[in-house]
């Protein structure tokens, strides 16, 4: 059984797959806030990826299995919640994936299963990633 994905490793799966199966005229990309504290223009509490489809917009909070929301972060998706935007919490890998599928910012996959993330296809994605953002 492999270890528990870190939240940064389901992150770059979860972009790496947009960037691969985005529909045109979508974006997924991340809100740089890590460490929010001290610096300009950050705040605490906001979601990591913002999701842009043909008129609507959302945003999503990437947890690992056992990850929780924080009183910022909770704060943040009452707010989305209040003003009727979109704003989802997801667990994992797959969840994140299911979720853009649904919102139909990504080609919905054939199959459903999970697909496992072993160390040499992380280093592929995290590589994918890398060389998309440049």
């Amino acid at each position: 059984m492999s270890a528990p994905l870190k939240e940064s490793q389901i992150h770059k799966a979860v972009v790496a797959h947009w960037r691969h199966c985005g529909r045109p005229g979508t974006l997924v990309a991340t809100i740089p806030n890590m460490g929010a504290m001290g610096q300009h223009g950050l705040t605490k509490g906001l979601p990591d990826l913002i999701v842009i489809d043909p008129g609507v917009h959302g945003y999503v909070e990437l947890k690992t299995e056992a990850g929780k929301l924080t009183a910022p972060q909770r704060e943040f998706r009452d707010l989305c919640e209040l003003h009727g935007i979109r704003f989802a919490v997801t667990h994992g890998r797959e969840e994140p994936i299911r979720l853009l599928e649904d919102w139909g910012v990504v080609m919905r996959r054939a199959h459903q299963e999970p697909i496992p993330l072993g160390d040499a296809v992380a280093r592929v994605v995290s590589r994918l990633a890398e060389g998309r953002s440049r």
